[in-house]
């Protein structure tokens, strides 16, 4: 019984400590951030596992239960497919907000450095001018920036796409960013 008792134990502080990268940051109960870091990770693996939905190229985020997939894809049938699995992980489409962007085509290899360049620009300027770049989601691509996650105000939502817009490398920003509550 002692065994179970601290096998217990050690998995519920594992669970606290993964989700404890914004334990401070925002007002979830350690039960709530669970839930979330549990719904996180089944909506990833459900990504993952769909063939049509790239999971290794869309970012997930769960706060309070709202499922924020974004990300590129290729063309409107892998948006489509990302959604529903998202949808169906966390338990209807009510439940998912939609991050993805559609860039159709692939990249050349001096595109992908460029833009691998310019998404460590977009990190370093927002952490610099924002303090809260690493909470934020970047991608790049072919110049395209995306922003995604959960910020605590709308303000700082407004900035992190205004400081997207002075990067250099950037052409376009798409500002995904939600204010949670």
């Amino acid at each position: 019984m002692a065994m179970m008792s601290r096998r217990l134990l050690t998995l519920a502080a594992s669970a606290l400590f993964l989700a404890s990268g914004s334990a401070f940051a925002d007002d979830r109960t350690a039960g709530r951030m669970i839930d979330d870091t549990t719904l996180t990770a089944k909506t990833k693996a459900a990504l993952l596992e769909h063939g049509k939905a790239s999971g290794t190229t869309l970012n997930v985020e769960v706060h309070q239960g709202k499922v924020l997939v974004g990300g590129f894809v290729n063309d409107a049938a892998a948006h489509a497919a990302a959604m529903a699995v998202a949808a169906e992980a966390a338990g209807g489409k009510s439940h998912v907000i939609d991050g993805i962007v559609v860039v159709p085509g692939g990249r050349a290899p001096g595109q992908t450095l460029d833009d691998s360049t310019t998404q460590g620009k977009l990190k370093a300027a927002l952490v610099d001018k924002l303090g809260q770049g690493l909470k934020i989601n970047t991608d790049v691509r072919r110049g395209e920036a995306l922003l995604s996650g959960f910020v605590n105000l709308e303000s700082t939502r407004t900035k992190a796409g205004e400081i997207a817009k002075t990067v250099a490398g950037v052409s376009k920003v798409h500002n995904k960013l939600v204010v949670a509550p």
